[in-house]
């Protein structure tokens, strides 16, 4: 057990610097609204690596979090990403592990990462309200947004129609 727990915490520095949280916005076709999309909101933790240390991918996925999904990314660098994007498995499996084995760097985008895990599986961004709220703090990570495709204002007024009060 004390080798898993020294594991852990290397994960968890592994982490801080290879890894990411990340609250997303995609535009899905969709027939029933006027502009023919709607919003999605897509969540997701993930960790690169060069396709010489898959091997510590795989390691995350099969002896430290039990789920997730391995896939080379579209470049041409070589480059493998383990990837955990279901709700549920993040609130069951990512959540917990660092909310014990905490992390430095980037504990302040895993901490605004965690609230909308949390909003999504109340459901609350079905709401107007909710969707807002998680709009918000999406744009407060990751150097506050600043390579986003689209802007805070343009998914807002885009969304009026999708969500309901």
């Amino acid at each position: 057990m004390k080798k898993d727990k020294n594991l852990f915490y290397y994960v968890a520095g592994f982490v801080d610097g290879e890894g990411t949280f990340n609250v997303s916005f995609t535009k899905q076709k969709y027939a029933y609204n006027k502009q023919g999309f709607k919003w999605l909101i897509h969540v997701c933790f993930q960790v690169y690596q060069h396709q010489n240390h898959r091997d510590i991918l795989e390691l995350l996925k099969d002896r430290v979090f039990h789920t997730g999904r391995i896939y080379r990314k579209s470049s041409p660098y070589n480059v493998y990403t383990f990837t955990i994007d279901n709700p549920r498995n993040l609130s069951e499996k990512i959540i917990p592990f660092f909310d014990k084995y905490k992390l430095i760097v980037k504990d302040k985008d895993f901490q605004l990462f965690k609230k909308v895990v949390n909003l999504i599986l109340q459901k609350e961004h079905l709401r107007e309200e909710g969707f807002k709220k998680i709009l918000d703090i999406a744009f407060e990570m990751n150097d506050s947004g600043k390579q986003r495709k689209y802007s805070k204002e343009y998914i807002l007024k885009t969304a009026k129609e999708q969500l309901s009060e």
